[in-house]
């Protein structure tokens, strides 16, 4: 398996087999499945829309973890129905959860499961281990770990 990703910052990809494409409509043209796993910011809004489909693999598989609004969901359901795009896995959408008759729940290309993709067995003592490291972190007067960036939003 080939692995391509993006990110935000100049920073190296260390992971060892993860290869740093040259922006995110490199990824979709490349790539048999996308994971989305940004952060919801006013530069993600509608990320994945016409523009950006337009440069996707035939057949591509979409995936999202991360928010639902980095999805415009009528520019997905035309590449969906014109076969641009072979399904779309969504654990995420926007509104949360869609409205009654949204054209997700019935269509055969869309897969929906309830924001759960972030649960595992162990997902509540990684979470407290979390909790505990910062706590004492903080009563050492150490930096805290995993601070959100408030002027990145996130």
């Amino acid at each position: 398996m080939n692995v391509v990703a993006v990110r935000r910052s100049s920073r190296t990809i260390a992971t060892l087999g993860v290869e740093r494409a040259a922006d995110v409509r490199t990824v979709f043209a490349v790539s048999d499945h996308v994971v989305l796993a940004a952060p919801a910011t006013p530069e993600t809004d509608r990320l994945v829309g016409r523009d950006l489909l337009a440069h996707a693999k035939p057949g591509l598989h979409l995936i999202n973890v991360a928010r639902g609004s980095l999805i415009d969901d009528a520019a997905l359901l035309e590449a969906l129905d014109d076969g641009r795009l072979s399904l779309a896995t969504l654990d995420v959408t926007h509104p949360e959860p869609l409205p009654e008759g949204h054209p997700f729940y019935g269509h055969p290309k869309v897969r929906l499961s309830p924001h759960t993709s972030v649960h595992t067995a162990q997902t509540r003592v990684n979470l407290a281990a979390r909790f505990a490291d910062n706590l004492k972190r903080f009563r050492s007067r150490t930096p805290l770990r995993d601070v959100v960036d408030l002027a990145r939003g996130y």
